[in-house]
């Protein structure tokens, strides 16, 4: 794919979903193939939405790269549900890596 056709997307990602990712992550360029892995395995409208609390929460800030095309269609997804991207994906990886072990 043309350089073009990627977008550097920075996500701030709850506990629980960062915990996920560092599980399946062992090397540099481990996260952000987990982070599409599961972004491309899971049904965007199934997954359960977390609300963020307004007061203190701490969150995990990351980046990774996606297909553009594929973006486009999360921020879409997401406007549909009515949060942010941020919160899509973060539920998108828990629900992701949150089955049972063996199934990725």
């Amino acid at each position: 794919m043309a350089e073009e056709d990627w977008k550097r997307v920075s996500v701030r990602l709850s506990e629980e979903a960062d915990n996920y990712l560092r599980l399946v992550s062992r090397r540099k360029g481990d996260l952000g193939e987990a982070l599409r892995k599961a972004i491309l395995n899971t049904d965007w409208d199934q997954v359960q939405l977390a609300k963020r609390r307004k007061t203190f929460q701490r969150f995990w800030r990351t980046s990774f790269t996606i297909n553009a095309p594929v973006y486009e269609k999360l921020k879409k997804c997401a406007q549909d549900r009515g949060v942010e991207v941020g919160v899509l994906i973060d539920a998108i990886i828990v629900s992701y890596y949150s089955q049972a072990e063996g199934d990725h």
